[in-house]
């Protein structure tokens, strides 16, 4: 496995710890009545998709940085439509719990785009070096 894949999945499964646990803390400890058995499974479903668009544009910056932009582009407005429709799923079958969703949804979107941008960054500028 790629040693950038590696770091990049150690992170993501770092972080993806770290929202369980304070999911846990959060849900469980301090408000029990908002916990929405979903939320474990869309962490997953955002961790995953992640991955694997990470993993995709890896591959390609290894290939070709002049086909990268227009590349990473295009996959982010397909991660970002398939985030789009699945929260907007949750939200429509669930309409009594969408409030807390989406706003937990949001905060591990940010977060996930955060450590993606971060990496992809680093990888960009160490293929222009």
């Amino acid at each position: 496995m790629n040693p950038l894949m590696r770091r990049f999945l150690f992170q993501t499964s770092l972080l993806t710890f770290a929202f369980f646990v304070l999911g846990y803390l959060f849900y469980f400890l301090l408000f029990p009545n908002w916990y929405i058995r979903f939320l474990p499974i869309a962490l997953i479903f955002l961790f995953l998709v992640t991955n694997l668009v990470h993993y995709y544009l890896l591959r390609i910056a290894g290939k070709s940085m002049a086909k990268f932009t227009a590349r990473f582009m295009g996959m982010s407005f397909i991660k970002m439509f398939i985030y789009l429709v699945f929260a907007i799923s949750f939200a429509f079958f669930h309409r009594d719990q969408a409030k807390v969703f989406l706003i937990n949804f949001l905060v591990i979107y940010f977060a996930f785009s955060i450590v993606e941008v971060c990496e992809i960054a680093r990888v960009v500028k160490q293929k222009s070096n």
